[in-house]
């Protein structure tokens, strides 16, 4: 039986040490995962970060070209995906798509080093 409850655990949402590549996790799959993350499962929520995090801490590593930005951008971004998990099923976009793709205006805006030389 899987553990419930209203918020995730300390880790999720922090810089991964080594987030690899976890992109081999189907989308189905991780529809799956934020569905029962809806109802409160912990666990489906674990795996979702886990199954996800490495594709998001390099995006926000890349944004902000900061570690402990990247890290609480990332912190952000998976507390705002534990809130509206419901959301992803009506979204219409893939799991992984909808992750990235939510409440930018909450998140530290990028100062890092890819957006210095964008705009430098």
């Amino acid at each position: 039986m899987s553990r419930t409850a209203t918020t995730p655990r300390p880790h999720v949402g922090a810089a991964p040490t080594d987030p690899g590549d976890r992109t081999a996790v189907p989308d189905a799959e991780l529809r799956r995962l934020l569905t029962r993350a809806a109802t409160g499962d912990v666990d489906a929520f674990l795996a979702f970060y886990d199954a996800t995090c490495g594709v998001t801490w390099r995006l926000e590593l890349c944004r902000h070209g900061d570690r402990e930005q990247a890290r609480d951008a990332t912190m952000l971004r998976y507390a705002d995906a534990w809130r509206s998990a419901a959301a992803q099923a009506g979204s219409g976009l893939t799991a992984r798509a909808w992750l990235l793709s939510l409440s930018p205006e909450l998140l530290p805006p990028a100062r890092g080093a890819a957006m210095a030389r964008v705009s430098g």
